[in-house]
């Protein structure tokens, strides 16, 4: 299924005092999976494993792949780990798709040296910046601005409050989407209200859900795709009900049946699909932001890339939680009616 299209938006980067650079940027609408790296028993990574993941990928019409998101253990690497992701995936790629690298700083100038190094592989940052210390908007709004007028790769702006505890206005969002170089957003509030209100005002804002399973509501809004946990494992029928969504097609059902039966591996395995679901649709829908909480699906979702034949062990950097062997009879399970569907 086709239905690849693109928003253009037109990015003024200040590159000194004297010196203004305009560039037009293209970004393919659709699925980014976030890739869940691959580790050893003794958890190191494992490149084979990333390889295997990303050829995974490569079989499918997405137009590209989010490496170090939440999912893929991005606070867990070092610095040089996390390189050495960025680089061999690169390699691993292929061509026509693109990478969107998560990068997650405390300050300015490690986003610049970070940014600036993965600059050769990358062909966009999603940046999370969290509080050490308790900032004013007014400094984090500077040291966003700083960010993106050093960055040479187009910015998505990573919200993340159940992670990071720091939320913002839907105000105060609206002011950071109008960054230059800041092109879009990964709303990971899975809140309706709030991407209503952003779209309503920056529409040309790139705008991504957390989840895929939002997007129903969210494109009729003017969301252009999602970053998401669920397209990890089913990339490609990620993609369709995607496409489906934007071709008005009828049997919308049929495309969202294999992404709801997901929802107890990246989220609570003693739980319905149906409650989930239920659940899902009620508390994004709620004038006031009722999901608080997020629990790790790490070691879930790479047990079912297992179960779906990728050469990968479902070792997770600790203190994440591991898996027992009733949880993977669970998932178990649960693919194996994926795979009736």
């Amino acid at each position: 299924m086709t239905c690849m299209t693109t928003k253009t938006k037109i990015i003024t980067m200040t590159m000194t005092m004297t010196m203004t650079m305009t560039m037009t940027m293209t970004m393919t609408h659709g699925i980014y999976p976030v890739v869940h790296t691959p580790l050893h028993g003794d958890e190191s990574i494992d490149f084979d494993g990333l390889k295997a993941c990303l050829e995974y990928y490569n079989q499918t019409d997405l137009p590209g792949v989010t490496l170090l998101g939440s999912g893929g253990e991005l606070p867990y690497f070092s610095d040089s780990e996390q390189y050495d992701i960025i680089k061999a995936a690169f390699n691993y790629l292929d061509r026509s798709k693109s990478i969107i690298a998560g990068v997650h700083v405390y300050s300015s100038t490690q986003a610049i040296d970070k940014i600036a190094s993965y600059s050769t592989y990358v062909d966009y940052i999603l940046l999370l910046v969290p509080d050490y210390y308790q900032s004013t908007f007014e400094d984090y709004l500077q040291t966003l601005e700083c960010i993106a007028q050093h960055s040479a790769k187009p910015i998505l702006f990573y919200y993340f409050p159940k992670i990071t505890q720091k939320s913002f206005t839907s105000e105060q969002l609206i002011t950071i989407l109008s960054i230059d170089n800041i092109i879009g957003i990964k709303d990971s509030s899975v809140h309706i209200p709030t991407a209503k209100r952003i779209l309503s005002n920056v529409p040309d804002t790139l705008y991504f859900s957390g989840l895929s399973l939002l997007l129903e509501p969210m494109i009729k809004l003017g969301a252009v795709g999602a970053i998401c946990p669920i397209a990890s494992v089913l990339p490609q029928q990620a993609h369709e009900y995607f496409c489906a969504i934007k071709n008005s097609d009828k049997n919308l059902t049929k495309y969202r049946a294999p992404l709801k039966r997901m929802l107890p591996i990246v989220n609570a395995l003693n739980l319905s699909e149906k409650t989930q679901y239920l659940a899902l649709s009620l508390l994004s829908a709620s004038p006031v932001k009722l999901i608080k909480n997020v629990t790790s699906s790490h070691a879930k979702i790479k047990e079912a890339l297992r179960f779906k034949g990728l050469p990968i062990q479902r070792t997770v950097r600790a203190p994440l939680p591991s898996l027992s062997d009733t949880e993977a009879e669970k998932i178990a399970l649960i693919m194996d009616d994926l795979a009736s569907l």
